[in-house]
């Protein structure tokens, strides 16, 4: 394997047409010609093989990257002990670099879970939150304007009743700053969790049960 030169395009792994060329111990004028007869003949061969450039010496020459079914397709044609012990070690190059990318993807895929799954529970919090805040804002609301009804109706007032109505305001005032602020919050939260969860119908699909009236919240 440590003789086979791989590389990645469109996430899968391929070899180069120069590589090739070398391995087999062809000329890589005709390795591109192979190549660009196989496509001429089926174009479902043109997904196998990307046009791509190499450098030599200052001046880049054309050449092509082709994926596992493109080599399997071209080296076909190959023939010889030599190019038999090449094939192998191709197909086992492959096989490793695929279980090397499978492996990153997955990896990847378990960090992007993470996120989204904390983007969500920020979510939930947030929610969560905002919905206590609002219930208590709505509740020294409802005090506020007992006082003030008791305010209004009370020719004589004591000094206690006006200020338990001047505390119900402040306390109205403030609570509605941190309930705007709250909001806020929220509506960061489901801005990164839509920026983590982009491309993930199934978490979007949650997220939108989250904000909806229906959610049961999070204990």
């Amino acid at each position: 394997m440590n003789d086979i030169i791989l590389s990645t395009q469109n996430g899968e792994p391929v070899a180069s047409s120069r590589e090739v060329a070398k391995r087999f111990g062809k000329e890589h004028k005709n390795v591109m010609q192979a190549v660009a007869n196989l496509v001429a003949e089926n174009s479902a061969a043109k997904s196998m093989f990307h046009p791509a450039t190499f450098e030599n010496r200052g001046k880049k020459y054309p050449m092509y990257l082709m994926n596992r079914d493109g080599f399997a397709l071209l080296a076909m044609g190959f023939t010889g002990k030599e190019a038999v012990t090449w094939k192998l070690k191709y197909i086992e190059a492959f096989n490793q670099m695929e279980k090397q990318l499978a492996a990153q993807r997955k990896d990847q895929q378990a960090v992007q879970d993470e996120n989204i799954q904390r983007a969500i529970d920020q979510v939930i919090a947030a929610r969560k939150r905002l919905d206590e805040q609002t219930a208590f804002l709505d509740k020294r609301r409802e005090a506020r304007d007992k006082s003030k009804a008791l305010y209004l109706r009370v020719k004589a007032l004591c000094s206690q009743t006006k200020a338990g109505y001047s505390e119900d305001c402040d306390i109205v005032r403030t609570m509605e700053t941190v309930v705007r602020s709250s909001q806020d919050f929220l509506n960061s939260a489901v801005d990164q969790l839509t920026i983590v969860a982009k491309g993930y119908p199934a978490y979007l699909a949650l997220m939108n049960d989250i904000l909806s009236d229906a959610i049961e919240k999070k204990e």
